[in-house]
């Protein structure tokens, strides 16, 4: 069994319990869905980013995919924390903050422990959109301020062609007219994707 595959279950198994919120809701008030939705959204958010930091961590110490296959390393970590110190400082001029939110900021993290022709970053390179949007919307909930409010107009302009009043995270995720089924399911089953796809399962 590969090292990963406890990544792997563990995220499926909780974007299940997501997926069965979301499918609970039919019969609640409108506000109530919306406030569910942007919880659920935060909970994805938070799964993506821990098992990001995870997975990336094992693979530096050489972890093998999940159908056998090895990382293309530069350099091999012997242990987790040893990776994210490496991340942090090898062949840096100051550390850096490593974000795992950001496909690009995890790109920037691992390069010089990872192949940049690794699987692994080419996956995160595909899903940057993904990233970036769940990234939006989970910072929009979290602090409403002047910084996210901009971003999560990118998103309006993005789905609704206007910057569109009165559309809060909530509405923007359950809303029909952006997307069927709902964004917020809809970044749920990509994030799924991504996971399956970047541990080769």
């Amino acid at each position: 069994m590969s090292q990963l595959d406890p990544e792997y279950r563990s995220f499926f198994k909780e974007t299940d319990r997501l997926l069965a919120l979301l499918s609970s809701m039919s019969a609640m008030a409108a506000l109530h869905r919306t406030l569910i939705a942007e919880i659920v959204h935060l909970r994805l958010a938070i799964l993506l980013e821990n098992h990001m930091k995870i997975i990336f961590s094992k693979l530096c110490c050489g972890a093998t995919y999940i159908d056998g296959s090895p990382p293309m390393l530069l350099v091999r970590q012997k242990s987790a924390a040893a990776a994210v110190a490496a991340m942090k400082t090898l062949h840096r001029a100051k550390p850096i903050l490593l974000r795992w939110n950001d496909g690009k900021e995890i790109r920037e993290g691992v390069k010089h422990i990872l192949d940049p022709l690794d699987h692994s970053v080419s996956v995160i390179q595909r899903f940057g959109t993904l990233f970036t949007e769940i990234r939006y919307i989970r910072n929009h909930i979290a602090h409403k301020n002047d910084g996210t409010r901009t971003n999560f107009r990118k998103l309006l302009m993005t789905y609704y062609g206007a910057n569109v009043p009165g559309v809060t995270s909530g509405i923007l995720l359950l809303s029909a007219t952006v997307s069927k089924p709902p964004l917020v399911e809809v970044h749920i089953r990509q994030s799924r994707t991504l996971i399956k796809e970047i541990l080769k399962a």
